[in-house]
């Protein structure tokens, strides 16, 4: 997924509706995350792009905390954004400390079908989800750069019960003339080892300006720290 900068918040004059916050605190609570105790982790790694492959090893403690050996500038920025996007959505945190800042309220009926829209009222990137069946089905920011929207396609269960996102797919759209700019298809597959849920495999597929690419990275022999 394409890096971008969190926007800072905003005044905002929306009133937070009680309904639509305990929607989005239950939908938060049904997404799997590594617990306060989880200290990182190590693994093999292999990363491939369009077919040139390089292996190493990586070390993952959060995601502002990445180590590995892979030396292509192109196979480590590939592995290093995606490892740190993963860690910081598998990453601890409370719902008052994410969502919950915001002041939210529902947009829609629900009819959609994709689920009912919940704005963030403060968030400086005019965020908004839809969500459905106790699970985000959508997502959708603005940047001045980019704006864009990531459709979840399929999730599983991990052994509690709780959702891990195994496809999805991200539009990214230009800021002034809200064309498709590209998008990106993603699998995502997570292993067990002890109590937590690693990043196993993760695929992505980029079409833009009239290629497409497709790279992955593969880790094995995960050893939590």
């Amino acid at each position: 997924m394409a890096t971008y900068s969190k926007e800072a918040d905003v005044e905002t004059a929306q009133e937070d509706d009680s309904e639509a916050r305990e929607a989005l605190r239950e939908v938060f609570g049904n997404t799997a995350r590594w617990s306060s105790d989880f200290k990182g982790f190590t693994a093999d790694v292999v990363v491939n792009i369009n077919g040139s492959e390089e292996s190493g090893t990586i070390t993952v403690k959060n995601s502002k905390d990445i180590e590995h050996s892979i030396t292509s500038e192109k196979h480590k920025e590939f592995l290093s954004e995606n490892m740190a996007s993963i860690a910081m959505h598998r990453g601890p945190r409370s719902f008052e400390e994410s969502d919950g800042k915001y002041k939210l309220a529902f947009a829609d009926d629900g009819s959609h079908p994709q689920g009912r829209a919940v704005t963030m009222g403060g968030d400086g990137m005019k965020s908004f989800y839809r969500i459905k069946e106790g699970r985000i089905q959508q997502i959708n920011r603005t940047t001045p750069r980019m704006s864009f929207t990531i459709n979840v396609e399929e999730s599983v269960k991990n052994i509690e019960g709780k959702f891990l996102t195994h496809k999805y797919t991200v539009y990214y759209f230009h800021p002034e003339k809200g064309s498709i700019k590209d998008v990106e298809s993603y699998t995502d597959d997570f292993k067990r080892v002890g109590s937590f849920d690693l990043p196993e495999y993760r695929r992505i597929i980029n079409a833009e300006s009239g290629t497409v690419e497709a790279a992955f990275m593969k880790l094995e022999n995960h050893k939590i720290l």
